[in-house]
């Protein structure tokens, strides 16, 4: 009996010891069979969620449901599911049967209301991804319905409602009809500009709105308006909404808050670059002078070996940001920049700026300038220019500091006369362009030319800082700073008539702050074109920062004799 007893209560020892290890198993990892695609990349979302948890009944039954419901949110209605567990239960195998696609059989959108005529709304639902014939998908059915709600609310239907909102499937005909009735409403259109609190810029506010009261409203108009106002120099802040719950008579009331920077600002910032070193900018601003919006501004720049100050008076005419008069002063000091160079300027400017009809910001300018400079052993040599000119230059960009669109240009002319205060005749113009795509979210082109051009018949004559050279972190990497450049007998580089030079780089996002680079530069200052075109190559990384990428670069001087490296870090966007 005893012996009996003593077998009973190893054998219910053993029971425990095996359901307690029993339950300390955890789900590790999953299988599924059976679908693939888009199928399988759903389901497994919802299994991701049971790792780590305890293979039960329960679990069983509720991973089952999920499953389905997975599988059912593709269109698949009638699945077989079969769920086991394996590898000592540390595993959960998912077997399913898809069965027949459930196809949308009619599709009913009916739109009634002003926007029943609306082009912007029609070609919405038009290019919807929601067609008869397609396997029915709840996501795309749910995306349809936001794009209409989206398109409807960006061109002012503020009233609209939908009595219809469904979709019906039928198990046995494996079939859906999805029905949308909308009742848009009115266009509301765009009403009075209401300013918070009073404000000297009153006039400019109103000036820069790009519409006018009584226009059809658009969403897109009031994000350009508050971009516009904020680029301004008078505002901390900007906010500028539509008062939608003030909305009547057909009209909605556009709300603008603006916060005024203070009587003096300044600012404080800082970056490196190998050609210059480490840099310390300074700006002191005073954003309003005169009733008029008159402003100053102040920058100074200071490097090992390069130090600017300037100083810009500014007068809008009707927009701040692009209508508007500006003249300024300056000085500038290059002291041993490239080797054995020494250049000393003094500037004064007048301008006048304003918005071309295609956005291109169009300036016409007179500029004085006196410059003292030394090209190695030879003598300091004075030089003055006064010369007009004009500038046309469009930035256009997405993604802030670190862009992952953009396209730029820059074109400027001008010349001067030896016979009205200038040192040489002289003609020169500029060209630049930059280029930028991202494509599938990971791989980033850019491009980049320069080309330039003077007409003059000695280029000993013309100042230093008009010269041409190429080479460096902004140029042709893998050579110095403006040592790209025609030599005189001495072996000084004197800088050139002419510029090219070339980008091409491409970009790798392998991490959410991280991208790896591969490029090629090329370029060449000459006066006659005899000189070699050179090429640099390299890789580099791009560490994105609030403030823009911090680029690291890497690069080979291809057609340098001695075939010698250069690194080069830079801080701020390509564009």
């Amino acid at each position: 009996m005893f012996n009996q007893l003593l077998k009973f209560f190893c054998f219910f020892c053993l029971l425990v010891s095996l359901s307690s290890i029993a339950s300390e198993n955890i789900i590790e990892d999953y299988e599924i069979k059976g679908i693939s695609g888009d199928l399988e990349n759903n389901v497994a979302l919802y299994l991701k969620q049971l790792v780590g948890e305890k293979p039960t009944r329960t679990l069983r039954r509720y991973a089952k449901t999920q499953v389905e419901n997975s599988i059912k949110a593709l269109g698949y209605y009638s699945p077989v599911v079969n769920i086991d567990f394996d590898k000592d239960e540390r595993e959960l195998v998912v077997n399913i049967e898809r069965g027949p696609a459930t196809r949308i059989e009619s599709l009913n959108i009916t739109v009634n209301g002003e926007a029943k005529q609306d082009p912007f709304v029609q070609k919405t639902i038009e290019d919807l991804n929601l067609k008869q014939g397609d396997i029915l998908n709840h996501g795309v059915y749910s995306s349809a319905h936001k794009k209409i709600e989206s398109v409807l609310l960006e061109y002012g239907y503020f009233d609209a409602k939908w009595p219809v909102r469904k979709f019906e499937v039928s198990l046995k005909k494996h079939s859906a009809t999805i029905t949308f009735t909308i009742d848009s409403g009115v266009r509301y259109q765009f009403g009075d500009i209401l300013i918070a609190r009073n404000t000297p810029a009153e006039k400019y506010i109103r000036s820069l709105a790009p519409f006018k009261m009584g226009q059809s409203y658009k969403a897109s108009y009031i994000a350009d308006y508050n971009l516009d106002l904020s680029s301004t120099p008078y505002f901390k802040s900007v906010r500028v909404y539509a008062d939608i719950t003030a909305r009547k008579n057909k009209q909605v009331p556009i709300k603008v808050d603006v916060l005024h920077k203070p009587e003096n600002s300044y600012e404080i910032g800082g970056g490196f670059s190998t050609d210059l070193g480490p840099k310390v900018r300074f700006k002191w601003s005073k954003p309003w002078i005169t009733d008029n919006g008159h402003y100053l501004e102040s920058n100074l720049n200071v490097s090992q070996k390069q130090q600017d100050i300037s100083m810009a008076y500014t007068v809008p005419v009707n927009d701040p940001n692009d209508d508007l008069w500006r003249f300024s002063v300056g000085y500038k000091l290059e002291d041993e920049l490239t080797n054995e160079t020494y250049s000393e300027i003094l500037t004064g400017q007048l301008q006048r700026q304003w918005l071309t009809e295609h956005k291109w910001v169009r300036t016409a300018f007179l500029r004085r300038e006196q410059e003292t400079y030394r090209i190695g052993d030879d003598e300091e040599k004075t030089s003055e220019m006064l010369m007009p000119g004009i500038s046309y230059a469009r930035k256009q960009s997405k993604g802030g500091t670190t862009p992952y669109w953009g396209e730029q240009w820059s074109i400027s002319a001008e010349f001067g006369l030896d016979s009205v205060l200038s040192s040489t005749n002289l003609v020169r113009v500029q060209l630049q362009h930059a280029w930028l795509r991202t494509y599938l979210d990971r791989h980033l082109i850019f491009l980049k030319a320069n080309v330039g051009a003077m007409i003059v018949n000695d280029i000993n004559n013309v100042p230093f800082s008009l010269r041409f050279y190429a080479g460096g972190d902004q140029s042709v990497r893998g050579f110095a700073y403006q040592s790209i450049s025609p030599q005189n007998e001495q072996g000084e580089r004197i800088g050139g008539k002419y510029l090219l030079a070339s980008t091409v780089e491409y970009n790798y996002q392998f991490a959410k702050n991280w991208r790896a680079a591969l490029f090629v530069d090329g370029g060449t200052a000459t006066n006659d074109f005899s000189e070699q075109f050179e090429v640099g190559a390299g890789f580099g990384f791009r560490y994105l920062t609030p403030v823009g990428p911090i680029r690291v670069d890497h690069a080979w001087g291809l057609t340098k004799e001695s075939k010698s490296t250069r690194l080069s870090i830079t801080i701020g966007p390509e564009i």
